[in-house]
């Protein structure tokens, strides 16, 4: 399980890539801008979740596996909504998940 949620995180995070070499200044904006509201939901439904822990968990070199899943499920999220303000992925064939 961790193996393929370790793959999965690494096609998402190449996809995102990709598509952030697409994007223009603008829409990286409009990606933030939807990302903060999620979060601002979030944090209103479920309480905080402490930044310098989101910040550890980025530059972690060993993972349990829920860290794990949580920056897979955070980098499907990205995904999603980048290839929604940016028009998408071109090929769906090539999508992580398939």
């Amino acid at each position: 399980m961790a193996d393929e949620t370790l793959a999965e995180f690494k096609a998402y995070w190449k996809l995102s890539d990709e598509l952030i070499e697409k994007a223009t200044k603008e829409q990286l904006v409009e990606v933030a801008r939807i990302l903060a509201l999620q979060s601002a939901h979030y944090a209103r439904k479920y309480g905080e979740f402490p930044l310098p822990t989101l910040f550890e968990l980025l530059k972690a070199t060993r993972l349990d596996p829920p860290k794990l899943q949580l920056l897979r499920d955070g980098t499907e999220a990205f995904v999603g909504v980048l290839a929604v303000v940016v028009g998408g992925i071109e090929d769906e064939a090539d999508s992580p998940m398939q």
